[in-house]
């Protein structure tokens, strides 16, 4: 099953959410992100929140509402909502942006997924971001550049092949920027790793 969640990153692009956001999927607002979904037109099935920054909304779909003083945001309550759901692939928008204290947060939460062996994204008008635990391919699709950072600690024996920079057997540190603003130069780029967690973020700006 695939899930969108939809966080409550302020000022974000109703049309882009429109056109972006698989409707067919189950779509979790997280507390006022459902004021992101409302403006752009998409009917959540499940909200979550502890309403503290919005109205606890009075529509027709499932509510779960959770206590203003917790350990986990309400971004993160709608991950594991969705692995308990059995999600097998997730979504996540209006998730950057706002505080960047918040940014943080939802992007570190894409480890809860990894682990959980869910496929998963954070999604903007700028950047795609997702976390990887072993070797993958990217197709340069509609991105220009594409950056790799390691998260948690060191990725060891990274290996970038059919980019502008490329790199063999290196030792990439959560502390370094090396990986940052590399180009494609063959449509796909093979990225390999011998340990650690890389964390992905295509983008146009």
């Amino acid at each position: 099953m695939k899930v969108t969640i939809i966080a409550g990153a302020p000022n974000q692009n109703p049309r882009f959410l429109k056109d972006n956001v698989d409707k067919d999927s189950y779509i979790i607002a997280a507390d006022s992100g459902y004021l992101n979904c409302e403006k752009a037109g998409i009917a959540p099935n499940l909200i979550i929140g502890d309403f503290d920054s919005s109205e606890k909304p009075d529509i027709s779909c499932e509510i779960i509402q959770l206590p203003v003083i917790k350990n986990d945001t309400d971004t993160f309550y709608c991950i594991k909502e969705a692995v308990k759901r059995g999600a097998d692939e997730v979504e996540v928008f209006c998730a950057l942006g706002g505080r960047t204290d918040h940014s943080l947060s939802n992007i570190l939460s894409l480890e809860y997924l990894l682990k959980n062996n869910i496929k998963a994204s954070i999604i903007s008008e700028k950047c795609s971001l997702s976390l990887h635990n072993r070797g993958f391919s990217i197709n340069k699709g509609n991105f220009r550049f594409f950056s790799l950072f390691a998260l948690g600690g060191a990725v060891k024996g990274l290996c970038i092949k059919g980019a502008e920079y490329e790199l063999d057997d290196y030792t990439l540190s959560p502390f370094a920027s090396i990986g940052q603003s590399n180009e494609f130069k063959n449509s796909t780029v093979n990225i390999d790793f011998a340990d650690g967690v890389i964390l992905l973020i295509l983008s146009n700006d």
